[in-house]
């Protein structure tokens, strides 16, 4: 904040925020660490698991499948594209 007169405070900025005035600004956050080994599979093995229940609930019903053939084609890579 600026001092224009002994009586007068002008704040910095241009006042296009509501809160610009007081404004606080936080310290980041401290970086964290890449995971690797087990830990890196568990995040993926769950990543892989919503992307296929997203896929599941937007996919048109069709016959149940069985959960382990499910899983075993999703680890080969595939998606069923070719599934008539």
């Amino acid at each position: 904040m600026l001092l224009n007169t002994p009586n007068q405070l002008i704040t910095a900025g241009n006042g296009a925020s509501s809160d610009a005035v007081g404004e606080v600004i936080h310290p980041a956050p401290a970086p964290v660490a890449p995971k690797s080994g087990r830990a890196l599979l568990a995040v993926l093995e769950q990543q892989a698991q919503w992307e296929l229940a997203g896929m599941m609930a937007t996919a048109p019903t069709a016959a149940p499948l069985d959960p382990a053939l499910a899983g075993l084609a999703w680890d080969l890579g595939l998606s069923g594209d070719r599934v008539g």
